[in-house]
Parts: structure tokens; sequence; C-alpha cells
């Protein structure tokens, strides 16, 4: 079994469901290290492409959209465990404040050396697009600006191939998959609420979110097979993925008409 956990903020601001605070974050990681084996995020294509047929579930841990204390508050408490995770960067917000989130704004996102930094400690990137928006709900043009240009600004930037894109609110839909596709993406990330009855592969990659209000028993639930704590843990996912959506409503009239550049 291969789990890609997805945390946010790892603070005591932000939304109460997606914050996890730093006594609580470590308080998981004990879990996971004592009950699972963390991999590193460069072994991420090794492990979609092959089974792991071990008895001890393999996770990986993942951080969506790029908040500045990921480096300040999660990379100390898991550099000290030899750990590393990989963080969705919304290109057009590097060193900026949180502005495309409605219910979580007001947070920082990582600069451009602290993100330099991560990746000389083992940690990985991929892109977030550059504003963060439902791709579902974008047009032609915006949607290949959004792929296309955090790609590209992500690479120049940092000298290296971003290969995967987490697609925001894990929304996705055959139109969004063939433009990854073209942009170049080999990978695309979603959330177990992304309801999606077409092909699985690489492009529909699933993380499975952690929020504050999870109990050791639900983080168990999380990286085992199945159960009825999984499905329960899914079910309450699913509706925190609804609630998302007020804020990818907002987002969609906020940036309407604007030039498709940063």
């Amino acid at each position: 079994m291969f789990t890609i956990l997805e945390f946010h903020n790892i603070s005591s601001r932000g939304i109460v469901w997606t914050n996890v605070p730093a006594k609580r974050f470590r308080e998981v990681l004990d879990l996971l290290q004592a009950e699972t084996r963390i991999v590193a995020p460069g072994d991420l294509e090794r492990y979609l492409n092959s089974r792991n047929n071990s008895e001890r579930p393999h996770v990986m841990l993942s951080f969506d959209d790029g908040y500045e204390d990921v480096y300040s508050q999660a990379y100390p408490i898991m550099k000290e465990r030899g750990l590393a995770g990989m963080v969705s960067i919304v290109a057009g917000y590097v060193g900026k404040r949180n502005l495309w989130d409605i219910m979580g704004g007001g947070l920082d996102h990582l600069g451009w050396s602290q993100i330099e930094e991560l990746l000389g400690e083992g940690w990985s990137i991929c892109s977030h697009t550059m504003t963060h928006p439902d791709l579902k709900r974008c047009t032609e043009d915006r949607l290949i600006w959004e792929l296309e240009a955090s790609k590209r600004l992500l690479e120049d930037q940092l000298g290296l191939e971003v290969p995967a894109v987490a697609y925001p609110f894990g929304r996705f839909n055959s139109r969004v998959l063939a433009a990854a596709r073209r942009a170049g993406y080999r990978i695309g990330f979603t959330v177990g609420a992304q309801a999606w009855r077409g092909p699985r592969g690489p492009l529909v990659t699933i993380r499975v979110p952690v929020y504050q209000i999870d109990s050791d028993s639900l983080i168990r639930a999380k990286v085992k097979p199945d159960g009825f704590l999984k499905w329960l843990d899914a079910l309450k996912n699913r509706a925190f993925n609804k609630l998302s959506l007020v804020t990818s409503f907002v987002h969609r009239h906020r940036f309407k008409g604007m030039p498709h550049r940063f």
C-alpha cells in the first residue's frame, strides 16, 4: 500500500480544518514513523509505477499551496528526523501573501530562497498553477496559461524539471487532463474526494488530506487498503472538499477578465 498524504498549513492559523499545529504534526509523524515507512519524494515515480507488496504501508508526505510555514514549521521538524516532502507551489504567489483563498487568506507563501533550500535538502516541488483556479471552469486560453506558465516559471527560476501538477481543489476533467499532458506534465494530483469515472494513471494520482481534527485512528485508516474508518474518512474529506468550492467561486469572479500575466 502506497499513500500520499496531503497537509496544508502547519500552524494554528488558517482554516480550522486544514491547519495542523506543529505539536499535532509531530504526533502524526511519530505515529507514521512507528507504523509505516515514509519514503522520499524523489522515489515518487518509482512507487507510482510499481506495486508495494510490503506488509508495512509506504507513505509520502506532501504539502499543498506552498505556505511559508512549511519552511518555518514542517521543515525543521522533518529535518531532525531525516525526512523530506513535496510542496505544491502556486507559482504566481511565490513570496507573496495569499489573496486567492477567501476562506484561508492572509497567509504568506514560500519565497524562492526558501524553496531552493528545501530542494537542496531532498524535497521536491510540483506546480499548483499560477493563481489556484478551478481548472474545470477556466476558458481554454486561461487553462493553458495556468498550466504552462506556472511550469515554465518554476523551471526557469529553479533550474529543474517540474514533471507534476496538483489540480487546485483536486478538480479536473478530461479537458484538464489533456491540457496537462500537452503542457508536459507526467503526473497530476487530485484528492480522494474527486469523483472520476474515467481511466486512472499517473495524471490521476490521489492524495489523502490530513486535517487537524483527524484522530490517530483516522490517520491509520488513511494508509490502510480498506475498512469502515477509511470509508468514514473519505466521506468527511468529500464534505470538506465541497466547502472549498466557496473559494473556487470567489476566485473565478475575482480573476475574471484579468490578462494572463502576473
